[in-house]
């Protein structure tokens, strides 16, 4: 049965269950297949560091205090782990999302100037441009038609991500990357099982052909666009411009075109799904909480009126970016991230064995009993700046955290930001009757049958 809306009363939106005790083998595959996050055991929701004996070992590492001890002060003897790089080397190479050390270094350095703050905010019409085109969609269909919202949002952030990182838009690309999307992460689970185990990626496995398919299509379309950059010969400040002209300034060697491709492609593929459905989840949880609904809209009014949302508007839509910050902590669109443990270490007071996968759930951080009251009810004052305390950077981490943070995080929150405040100024969204969304992770936290939602323009948008 759907969510039932009460206005005033506590709402507490559909959860991932987890497991009662740590599962060991067989079933701990069993629900990697099915759905990793319900791999997460309960003790993982209040304890710092629950050890699972498997095989294969697994420690879930979920207190704050040893969290920083392993993301901030000893980053490097921790490094991303291999089940999660190598499930992404096919489509992502060696991309600085899927490197190490100096590698890591330098691309991250190629790329770091065309994120900063203030770089980003010349972007906002860009943004707003694809969150009213959306909107124009919704209302040009029927009154009363069912969207899927969650593709309206894959569509409306990858106008975004396709015409800032690669000005122009790039229409090929765009057309690759979305024509076998959905097909692509239906498979990621066996994948990363086959990784788990050393199977390699050309034997059959379920979803694998077609994985295949996707993978080969996009990194031709994109060594294409790489290769006729190149001939260009002009560079360009988008993000294809930048790592075509990278110089590792040790070495003073270029990118590899295909060292190109492996970024610009891990930059739009990871950067508009979880705009996307980040989104998503927020627009859900809107439509089953008219009060937050009505504070926005206020607010909304008050800061931007008439005009189009800017990215003047976003530092003073506070309450918008108090909403979509609880929907990150209930729903983070990266829920898990994986480190090794390649030597024995003691970690607050527990011996973690060598050869250990270190299992990092953002999922269980956030509804960490330790760190947050009444962890499961959707309360967006949480986050209001007001509040005298304020989460630590390793309480709620949606992006990451330590010198790996994610390095789009202020592109996304701008990004969001803008989009979500001209959405829910334009309309309303109400869940199909009936239908309650199942979150399961795949290699993002999605809604497992999507997200079918009644759209109405309101009044003055028509």
């Amino acid at each position: 049965m759907s969510t039932s809306v009460q206005p005033g009363a506590p709402l507490y939106p559909p959860r991932v269950k987890p497991s009662a005790k740590p599962l060991r083998f067989p079933f701990n595959l069993t629900h990697l297949l099915n759905d990793n996050l319900t791999l997460i055991p309960e003790q993982a929701y209040h304890d710092d560091i629950v050890i699972v004996p498997g095989p294969p070992r697994m420690a879930f590492i979920s207190g704050s205090a040893v969290l920083e001890t392993l993301l901030m002060n000893r980053p490097s003897e921790f490094p991303k782990g291999r089940l999660q790089n190598e499930t992404l080397r096919p489509l992502f190479g060696n991309a600085m999302i899927s490197s190490e050390g100096r590698e890591w270094r330098w691309q991250r350095g190629a790329a770091a100037p065309l994120f900063r703050y203030e770089e980003l905010l010349q972007y906002g019409p860009i943004m707003s441009d694809s969150a009213e085109a959306a909107v124009a969609k919704w209302r040009a269909a029927p009154p009363g038609t069912i969207h899927t919202v969650n593709n309206d949002m894959m569509h409306a952030a990858f106008q975004v991500i396709s015409k800032t990182m690669l000005v122009g838009g790039a229409p090929d690309a765009i057309h690759a990357i979305e024509q076998g999307h959905a097909d692509y992460y239906r498979g990621v689970n066996w994948w990363a099982l086959y990784v788990l185990f050393g199977f390699p990626h050309w034997l059959p496995r379920p979803g694998g052909r077609l994985m295949r398919a996707q993978e080969r299509r996009l990194r031709r379309v994109f060594g294409d666009l790489v290769k006729a950059r190149r001939s260009a010969a002009r560079g360009g400040d988008d993000l294809l411009g930048r790592m075509v002209s990278a110089t590792d300034p040790e070495t003073g060697r270029k990118m590899s075109d295909e060292l190109v491709v492996d970024n610009v492609l891990a930059f739009l593929m990871a950067g508009y799904d979880t705009t996307a459905f980040s989104l998503t989840w927020t627009l859900y949880l809107i439509s089953q909480s008219p009060q937050w609904e009505a504070r926005m809209i206020e607010e909304i009014d008050r800061v931007v009126g008439a005009e189009p949302v800017t990215a003047a508007h976003v530092k003073k839509l506070e309450v918008v970016q108090q909403v979509l910050n609880e929907s990150l902590r209930l729903y983070p669109t990266a829920p898990v991230i994986i480190r090794d443990i390649n030597e024995s270490v003691e970690l607050g007071g527990i011996t973690i064995p060598a050869g250990t996968i270190g299992i990092i759930p953002i999922y269980a951080i956030h509804r960490h009993r330790s760190h947050w009251d009444d962890p499961d009810r959707f309360d967006p004052d949480r986050f209001s700046p007001e509040r005298p305390t304020k989460p630590s950077r390793y309480q709620f981490m949606p992006f990451g955290a330590g010198p790996r943070v994610c390095m789009g995080a202020s592109f996304a929150m701008i990004e969001a930001t803008i989009m979500l405040a001209t959405f829910v100024r334009a309309a309303r969204f109400e869940v199909v009757p009936g239908f309650d969304p199942q979150p399961i992770g795949r290699m993002f936290l999605i809604p497992k049958h999507g997200m079918p939602m009644r759209v109405t323009l309101r009044e003055r948008a028509a």
